[in-house]
């Protein structure tokens, strides 16, 4: 059977013949997942050279993917017209230069406190991290709840409810993480 596997790969790779012919039997058996994920790799990569990315949110000119890519799927099950993502855009447009820094402040301090807990700090410099970070997520969350409530103004009254009952269920499933991490462990 390994030596099935093992002729498999060889076919698919040729580059791998020459490493192969030095194996001894048990080393075969210990090779064939390495033997594998070589191959698999090398497939991999010439996939991703030779196919373009088909999603126009993983181009470097896209910079709203990673901020709001997590809950894109309300936005499409809201119906937006075509009006609607245009205003929306251009709240998010004019929000970025508020954002983005606040988003990297939150980012900074996140990293000193990490620093200085992997450094072994003093408590005092480790709570003037936190409180730092504080500030920052601040800031960060009052940028958010403005982007929020200025497109949730775009909405229609049947979009605007359809939002309320998802960040409902949202809060739910917060408050029962909650409840279940404030039981007493056994």
């Amino acid at each position: 059977m390994p030596g099935d596997c093992i002729s498999f790969l060889l076919d698919c790779n040729p580059q791998l013949v020459l490493a192969s012919q030095s194996l001894d039997m048990n080393s075969q058996y210990f090779l064939v997942p390495v033997l594998a994920m070589l191959a698999c790799g090398g497939l991999k990569a010439q996939n991703a050279d030779t196919t373009p990315s088909a999603s126009p949110a993983y181009s470097d000119s896209n910079d709203e993917h990673w901020r709001h890519h997590h809950h894109a799927w309300i936005w499409k099950k809201l119906g937006l017209t075509d009006a609607q993502k245009t205003q929306i855009k251009s709240i998010r447009q004019g929000l970025k230069g508020q954002f983005r820094p606040a988003l990297a402040a939150v980012l900074k301090a996140k990293l000193k406190l990490r620093q200085d807990i992997n450094a072994n700090s003093p408590q005092g410099t480790i709570a003037a991290d936190a409180s730092a970070l504080a500030t920052a997520e601040t800031q960060l969350a009052t940028v958010r709840a403005t982007e929020f409530n200025q497109i949730k103004a775009v909405l229609t009254q049947d979009q605007q409810k359809n939002l309320d009952d998802f960040v409902q269920k949202r809060q739910a499933r917060m408050q029962e993480r909650i409840d279940r991490l404030s039981q007493p462990t056994s």
